[in-house]
């Protein structure tokens, strides 16, 4: 029986990376991004061992070919009923077997050391629940930067550091605390404060660790209305159910509060851009520029929050 029990922990991996899609799931661009995400993945320094878990709806199931998984060759695919990605994650960690969690979206593509350096935070800092990494949109033009600082980066601090909130689509977990805390059942991604908010309190903590690189897909102003209109929906809606979060005692003005969150929004925007301008390659004559792009993105969260504020969810959305 010793010597079973041995193997077993001898085997056992260090990490389980779990990979999910969250947008466009089963359309032809979301499977070409898989692509290359499976084969960075395949890339990865990491020494550790690592198993690969893709998790997706059944629906999808002959949507992806055996010559795509194959892209990955440790791969192992699970397909579940649900369709929603934060239940497809919840799915995903009873199939895990490491400790350490790691959570990437299909549509972000990792540095060769991205798991490295998750895993590497945790393992120095044993009071650690989750750690999030960087997410940017690459180095494209002033709009793709700026938009980059100002959709990815709330959970940045600059440097490596504590902070109050968590990426799901590049960072990791203790398996201990997303069994105490699993992911909220909700058909909305954007509502990952709320889960952040739950571990907090508990006495959680959770980390930045900035060298942990993922580049997202940018998909332009079309996708930019998309984040910010769920994004809006999400602000009011966390404080709708949880009383206990920031500033939750607005939503009882009604629609008075959508003038003050807006206001709130922009200025954390404007605060970001000049704090973390030089990571996401922001020269500081274009911060003006950026001022203007936060003010627009801010706007357009106005009707997400008018739909959270009338009890209503957001149907027409790519988001799952």
């Amino acid at each position: 029986m010793a010597g079973m029990e041995h193997t077993e922990a001898k085997t056992k991996p260090d990490v389980s990376v779990i990979i999910v899609a969250d947008y466009a799931a089963g359309e032809a661009e979301t499977c070409a991004g898989l692509r290359m995400v499976l084969q960075e993945l395949a890339k990865q320094t990491f020494a550790g061992r690592a198993e690969f878990i893709l998790v997706e709806s059944e629906r999808f199931r002959h949507g992806l070919s055996a010559e795509l998984l194959a892209t990955l060759p440790a791969l192992r695919t699970v397909f579940a009923e649900p369709r929603n990605s934060f239940a497809l994650r919840n799915i995903g960690i009873q199939h895990a077997a490491a400790e350490i969690i790691a959570f990437l979206d299909t549509d972000c593509v990792p540095e060769p050391d991205w798991l490295y350096w998750l895993v590497a935070a945790l393992n120095s800092r044993k009071n650690l629940s989750a750690v999030s990494g960087r997410t940017t949109y690459g180095s494209g033009g002033l709009m793709q930067r700026t938009l980059s600082l100002l959709s990815r980066a709330y959970v940045d601090r600059g440097g490596p550091g504590e902070t109050r909130h968590f990426s799901n689509n590049n960072g990791a977990f203790r398996k201990e605390a997303l069994l105490t805390h699993p992911f909220p059942t909700s058909d909305n991604p954007f509502v990952a404060a709320l889960h952040a908010g739950v571990i907090l309190r508990d006495g959680g903590r959770l980390w930045f660790e900035p060298r942990a690189r993922v580049v997202h897909a940018f998909g332009g102003w079309a996708l930019e209305r998309e984040v910010s209109r769920n994004a809006g929906w999400a602000t009011v809606a966390i404080r709708r159910v949880d009383s206990q979060a920031r500033l939750a005692w607005l939503v009882s003005l009604g629609y008075a509060s959508i003038p003050v969150f807006v206001l709130i929004c922009m200025l954390r925007s404007w605060g970001r851009l000049l704090r973390l301008r030089r990571h996401y390659g922001l020269a500081w004559y274009e911060v003006p520029v950026g001022f203007g792009i936060a003010a627009a993105t801010s706007l357009m969260q106005i009707p997400g929050m008018r739909a959270a504020l009338r009890g209503g969810t957001i149907t027409d959305t790519a988001y799952r």
